[in-house]
């Protein structure tokens, strides 16, 4: 937490303070994504969802955490639930853009879940490209091709009426 900015963080928890738990969850989800690794912050809009009376949204940022609470790890299931058990579904959820070593290091309480380790191996390894990702690649180079066609179709035809 010493690379999160002091004056945010105050103010986060002043928000807590004041009740104004939406300001303090918009925060908490611009820090987490400026500092991916700084599980604290997943942690902290963990509880803040918690209080908002949403387990399962609690669940998916307490997910990461090593010591968890017994409404952790009811929170860590119904996310489980949610996301219907797959492990795929769950690591893509959890929205964790930060480094694979961070999540090599995590020692998660072992024995709540058996989906668990197959989360983490998912958040490790490298991702590949899918079809899906290569068909929207291939649609916007053709989408750009056809408008330029167009374009230029467009001119032509302009200049053929003036001359």
């Amino acid at each position: 937490m010493e690379k999160v900015p002091v004056k945010t963080l105050k103010k986060i928890e002043d928000d807590i303070k004041n009740n104004d738990l939406g300001k303090a969850r918009d925060r908490l989800h611009g820090l987490i994504s400026t500092y991916p690794d700084e599980l604290e912050l997943r942690r902290k809009l963990g509880d803040i969802y918690f209080s908002l009376k949403y387990p399962s949204m609690a669940g998916r940022y307490w997910y990461l955490e090593e010591n968890k609470t017994p409404e952790m790890i009811k929170a860590c299931a119904a996310f489980e639930q949610s996301e219907g058990n797959d492990p795929f579904r769950i690591s893509r959820a959890l929205k964790f853009k930060g480094s694979p070593e961070k999540i090599q290091k995590l020692q998660l309480v072992q024995g709540y879940s058996p989906i668990q380790d197959k989360v983490k191996e998912k958040l490790v390894e490298e991702p590949t490209e899918t079809l899906g990702d290569k068909l929207v690649t291939i649609g916007c180079i053709s989408i750009l091709v056809l408008t330029f066609c167009f374009t230029l179709i467009g001119i032509i035809t302009i200049i053929r009426w003036i001359f």
